[in-house]
């Protein structure tokens, strides 16, 4: 009898570990699996990240041109220039809003797969979530708020100066440069000059510097 009960012991010993052993087997196998997606998740973030960083670099150089047309327009305004008629209608016509957009879609895959979320709470974990989820997000909406105030001005007052921008017939080039002096012309391209300058370049130029810390932490990663 005692045999017996040894025995049956045994086997259901031996039936438990094996269970137990095939449960931590299943675990390693889906813990090596979302850990190898995750890692894909960081490549396919790092590359988008490199492509961000390079369009961005663009959208900065561009704003900072319009941000030197402003300025010339400005100085003429403030008599620091000479008025030449078609150098300061060519600037007005060429004010336009360029603005950047990051690229979010490996990020969002792997927030909305739950991968993302197992990752250990490190400095690439809150760099890469800081991008997305701030600084992405802050320059969007300054984005938006400059698209607004590019198609505020041109409704409102850059329409003023269309015929001579498209070279049409019996332009009154007085009115036109009275009006360019006038305190509401002058106002507006402030407004307008100012949230560039002051507010959305800032945006881009510290978006720039969190993409390129997460550039450098995941190729340090990626790359070890």
């Amino acid at each position: 009898m005692k045999n017996l009960l040894a025995r049956g012991g045994i086997e259901f010993l031996a039936v438990f570990i094996g269970i137990v052993l095939s449960l931590w087997v299943d675990d390693w196998r889906e813990g090596r699996e979302l850990r190898h997606r995750l890692l894909e998740d960081y490549k396919k973030i790092h590359s988008e990240v490199k492509t961000d960083i390079i369009n961005i670099d663009s959208i900065i150089s561009s704003n900072q041109k319009h941000v030197e047309n402003e300025e010339y327009l400005l100085s003429v305004m403030n008599k620091k220039e000479k008025f030449h008629f078609d150098k300061v209608v060519s600037s007005i016509s060429t004010i336009t809003s360029p603005t950047f957009f990051g690229n979010n879609s490996a990020y969002s895959s792997s927030v909305a797969s739950g991968r993302f979320n197992t990752a250990r709470q490190n400095e690439i974990f809150n760099d890469i979530s800081n991008l997305y989820e701030h600084y992405y997000n802050r320059l969007s909406l300054n984005g938006d708020l400059l698209d607004q105030r590019s198609v505020d001005f041109n409704r409102d007052y850059s329409i003023k100066f269309y015929r001579a921008i498209y070279n049409q017939n019996d332009i009154d080039t007085v009115s036109l440069k009275n009006y360019f002096y006038s305190k509401e012309f002058h106002n507006a391209l402030l407004r307008y000059y100012h949230f560039r300058k002051a507010n959305y370049m800032k945006r881009l130029s510290q978006t720039k510097s969190q993409m390129v810390k997460v550039d450098m932490h995941l190729d340090k990663f990626l790359h070890n």
